[in-house]
């Protein structure tokens, strides 16, 4: 299940609740694909405008084919990603969200919970979204910069 952030409200936050829990569900449906190897998650990914900037591994894509090419490689990442906290935006046809994930995975043979934070800007044309941004990172105990 996806929470909100109580108290914290601002104008352009989405209200009606059918638009943002169809944009939920669209984050939800994206996280399930990353975590599924062999999944088409990639096709969320098509526009021509879309950009990724990852966190770790030089991840920097620009362009359908190269942001496919990269969210093709992190379903094979033994990641079960769960969204835990989603806040979003809207104006238009363009919303934006920050997005709290657990990554679940296995360290030295012990499950572990990575906790990851994401920046999503999405197009909505009709019922359907497509990514159009994804920026995220690891938080850090201690700020390097």
């Amino acid at each position: 299940m996806i929470a909100s952030l109580s108290g914290y409200t601002s104008p352009s936050m989405i209200t009606d609740a059918a638009v943002r829990d169809s944009l939920n569900a669209f984050i939800a449906l994206t996280l399930e694909g990353f975590s599924t190897p062999g999944s088409d998650v990639a096709k969320y990914f098509a526009s021509p405008d879309v950009a990724i900037s990852g966190s770790g591994l030089d991840e920097y894509f620009m362009g359908p084919v190269a942001a496919q090419s990269g969210i093709t490689s992190v379903t094979t990442s033994n990641v079960r990603w769960e969204p835990r906290i989603v806040v979003s935006w809207m104006r238009d046809r363009i919303a934006w969200a920050q997005i709290r994930i657990d990554g679940h995975t296995v360290e030295d043979g012990t499950q572990v919970t990575v906790h990851y934070v994401a920046t999503g800007i999405f197009e909505r044309n009709g019922d359907e979204w497509a990514w159009l941004y994804w920026g995220g990172g690891e938080p850090q105990k201690e700020a390097r910069l």
